[in-house]
């Protein structure tokens, strides 16, 4: 409530013209904002990782989604909104906000297949591209969505989670988090799993025992 108290502040200098700092008002809203996001992002996947029940983890969800909407582009982004389109699947929102998440994409227009085809699931007009904005990992998710049967995608999304997901995100502010700073660690979880799980019709158990999948999310335990 701090933060968004200052951005009111902020909004209310800016509109009597008044600048009290070396940024511009605008410019400290944005970075705020950012930071509400950041936050709101962190207490969802905690939420989860705490196992709390799914009503209050969609709570925190419904929360980060709303932090998305004044901030969000692909380029700094991306699993931001990999994890909210695939958490919706998961969750089965409500059209009303996966439309929001949908708007989102539309207007920056990132071309990526995995995006693209997680949007197809719920608005089959969507068109699904065959490009990545970034190949590694998630280039593999192409194989495991085209398999020609269920056994071999199974099969391809466990090698995904044992072998390619996690040790593809090296360059992500949170990779080893949990050796940096365990006051700080909110969890390791591969959202998209679990909506691919979902989407082509696969056994969750066959993955229940596979780090990084979101087991109880998928089957809808709390």
């Amino acid at each position: 409530m701090i933060r968004e108290k200052k951005i009111e502040n902020l909004e209310q200098d800016e509109a009597e013209g008044v600048s009290r700092y070396s940024l511009s008002n605008k410019e400290i809203v944005k970075n705020t904002q950012r930071t509400i996001s950041l936050y709101a992002r962190e207490v969802m996947l905690a939420t989860y990782s705490a196992g709390f029940p799914l009503e209050t983890f969609k709570e925190e969800y419904l929360k980060f989604v709303e932090s998305l909407l004044p901030i969000w582009y692909s380029n700094s982004g991306y699993d931001s909104m990999l994890w909210a389109l695939s958490i919706g699947i998961l969750l089965e929102i409500d059209d009303e906000v996966f439309d929001k998440l949908v708007d989102l994409v539309r207007k920056d227009d990132p071309v990526d297949y995995l995006i693209d085809y997680l949007i197809h699931y719920r608005q089959p007009s969507w068109e699904i591209r065959n490009d990545f904005m970034f190949p590694r990992p998630y280039v593999f998710t192409e194989k495991i969505t085209q398999a020609d049967s269920s056994a071999e995608a199974t099969k391809l999304l466990q090698f995904y989670l044992e072998k390619e997901w996690y040790q593809g995100q090296r360059d992500s502010g949170w990779y080893d988090l949990h050796k940096i700073n365990i006051k700080s660690f909110f969890g390791y979880w591969c959202f998209e799993a679990g909506a691919i799980c979902k989407i082509m019709g696969l056994n969750p158990d066959d993955f229940k025992e596979v780090d990084y999948f979101p087991y109880d999310l998928v089957v809808g335990e709390d």
